[in-house]
């Protein structure tokens, strides 16, 4: 019961209504409760809870800040400026899991570059099931922790005055894996994983925090390489592709498809993954992975956003093999408020189930990241 706590009194916060926050939380255009001044015109910050119900670590809560500015450069004319974003945030869960991090987020010349940042510790506690992790698969499960730190770096250009950016990515870490127990006693193991990702996004949405309408796609190829910084060598590729639909002015939809293959000497913790709300993270692994997902909106109101979804997804061994493999399915609701109407951010939560559990998720912006 106190997990949920803190998301209660957000929500009872939203209910309250404008007179209890004064007119720097209220929107003169519609009278709600609204961040958007707080956040870019009095340097304020958004608290935002963290509720975890992740089947992967257990019970558990945090909290993130999070700083938004203005951009500092005027916008493309009939084009979203992306605000500034910077934050903190920490975590932990009832199975002994916990973290923080640091991250930046900003743009300049009018959207033509874009950076992102983060530098963050964990110590995770999970549970390994082996590659495709299918019926059966629950008598091979083996607990381990995973404890290290991690540092992202990512930046792209725009073409001309086009939708679509080329960059690149810098992804370290350093971990150690130990395995509590199990049938099979396996050796404590610590590796730096130090790769450098070049990609092509294309990026049509009217905005990057909640989006609404638009396109996103992203092919992504990552080099691990001792040359990098680490000492393992293997490599990775991913596709995401994202849509938006605005329908009329109440209904609308969204669709995710994302695909991750590997090959050479990953470590068995940074094999792909199904990536879909209602599965427990790095449930079901292979050296391929692929999910889609489809999602039903409805706004009565601008403010508010429910929501219907389902999807479903595939992890293999083997390329080929990986059409006859055993699927997935996971189906939910949720329901967004807009708290930052000048930078479209909403908050809300979504209800998911999947094929072993009913799993919360408090959101902050876009369930896809």
């Amino acid at each position: 019961m106190k997990k949920n706590l803190l998301f209660i009194a957000a929500t009872l916060i939203v209910f309250a209504g404008p007179r209890s926050w004064g007119n720097v939380f209220v929107d003169p255009e519609d009278g709600y409760l609204d961040a958007s001044r707080w956040l870019l015109e009095h340097s304020g910050f958004l608290p935002v809870p963290i509720i975890i119900t992740e089947p992967a670590v257990g019970f558990g809560g945090g909290l993130a800040l999070i700083f938004m500015d203005k951009s500092s450069e005027a916008a493309r004319p009939g084009h979203f400026a992306p605000p500034t974003i910077k934050g903190v945030a920490a975590f932990a869960t009832d199975n002994g899991s916990a973290g923080g991090a640091g991250f930046y987020v900003r743009n300049w010349d009018k959207d033509r570059w874009r950076y992102m940042g983060a530098l963050g510790t964990a110590g995770m506690n999970l549970n390994f099931y082996g590659s495709g992790g299918f019926p059966g698969s629950e008598d091979l499960k083996m607990e381990y922790s995973l404890d290290g730190f991690f540092l992202l770096q990512d930046l792209r250009h725009r073409l001309g005055e086009s939708n679509w950016f080329l960059g690149a990515r810098y992804m370290y870490s350093d971990l150690k894996a130990t395995f509590e127990g199990g049938n099979l006693p396996l050796p404590e193991t610590e590796n730096r994983n130090g790769g450098l990702a070049v990609l092509i996004n294309y990026d049509s949405r009217d905005n990057t925090l909640s989006p609404l309408t638009g396109l996103q796609g992203e092919l992504r190829y990552y080099m691990f390489s001792e040359n990098l910084g680490g000492n393992l060598n293997y490599n990775l590729s991913a596709a995401d592709i994202q849509g938006f639909w605005k329908w009329n002015e109440n209904w609308g939809g969204a669709a995710r498809l994302l695909t991750r293959w590997t090959d050479g000497s990953a470590p068995f913790y940074a094999k792909p993954y199904i990536d879909l709300r209602g599965i427990a993270k790095q449930r079901y692994q292979g050296d391929v992975a692929g999910s889609a997902e489809l999602e039903l909106r409805w706004r009565p109101q601008p403010r508010w956003q429910y929501s219907v979804f389902g999807g479903g997804g595939k992890a293999s061994t083997d390329t080929d093999l990986f059409e006859s493999s055993e699927s997935a399915g996971t189906y939910g609701a949720g329901l967004r408020y807009l708290m930052a109407r000048l930078v479209g951010f909403q908050m809300g939560f979504d209800v998911a189930r999947g094929p072993e559990e009913t799993v919360f998720y408090i959101q902050a912006g876009s369930a896809w990241f």
